[in-house]
């Protein structure tokens, strides 16, 4: 999309937020970052598009950090970057073959005006949750319709917003998943303390034999090895992600 359109959107998204005019720039500064750092380096096609989703998720969460930190600023920069790439991804792609569909598709969709209802849809669907969020960045489908591309591209970014820009207080699934997970870190660390003296017990014994019993003695070390190995690995729970999500870890 040409950057007017990503900062036209951006604009009623904004509105659906209430921000004051500091905090609007910030949010427009990151919808036109990857464009203006694409054009520094002087790149033809800009490479930004067809961008991984687990890289834009990622900036996502940079963008909820932030949030949850009280770093209005810096999060409405992020999640504008963030949402530029969504955007594109609206689009048909603008490479080779694509190229003049794409760049044809972009001058429509500058015509257009903001489908406001699509943005307003979007508020209503939004949950605050990560899995919310990907569910929607795996869902977008590129487009040769710019109707269809704009009004998802309105419509993916104000649910994406929502989550992100979002005060609600963890919902009972997550405070289920909360008191699971410190069952589990209690259980851990008892299993670590007790494999932590059986290996210092088989260190101990291995070390003692090694004069008599070379063999046995190696064993024992190995033993005593994997156990440690075994100790200092930590299972991260699936459920993780949605407790970050909410700051309480």
């Amino acid at each position: 999309m040409n950057v007017e359109t990503h900062v036209a959107i951006g604009r009623v998204v904004s509105r659906h937020l209430h921000l004051d005019p500091c905090l609007e720039e910030c949010f427009v500064r990151g919808l036109k970052k990857p464009d203006l750092n694409a054009g520094r380096r002087g790149r033809r096609i800009r490479r930004h598009h067809g961008i991984h989703m687990d890289s834009v998720m990622s900036i996502i969460w940079s963008a909820r950090r932030a949030y949850l930190a009280g770093d209005l600023e810096k999060a409405l920069e992020a999640l504008g970057v963030a949402l530029h790439y969504v955007q594109d991804s609206c689009v048909v792609g603008a490479r080779r073959r694509f190229r003049r569909i794409h760049y044809r598709v972009e001058r429509e969709i500058a015509s257009l005006e903001i489908p406001v209802d699509a943005i307003r849809e979007g508020f209503k669907k939004a949950e605050c949750s990560p899995l919310f969020v990907k569910t929607v960045l795996y869902s977008i489908k590129p487009s040769t319709n710019p109707v269809e591309a704009l009004r998802n591209a309105s419509l993916y970014s104000a649910m994406i917003t929502g989550a992100v820009y979002n005060q609600s207080q963890p919902p009972q699934e997550v405070l289920e998943i909360l008191e699971r997970v410190k069952m589990e870190e209690a259980k851990k660390r008892r299993k670590a303390k007790r494999n932590a003296w059986i290996s210092i017990a088989l260190l101990a014994i291995g070390l003692a034999l090694i004069p008599a019993q070379p063999l046995i003695s190696a064993i024992l070390l190995a033993l005593s090895l994997i156990l440690l190995l075994a100790t200092l690995i930590h299972r991260v729970d699936p459920q993780f992600e949605q407790l970050a999500w909410y700051g309480i870890v």
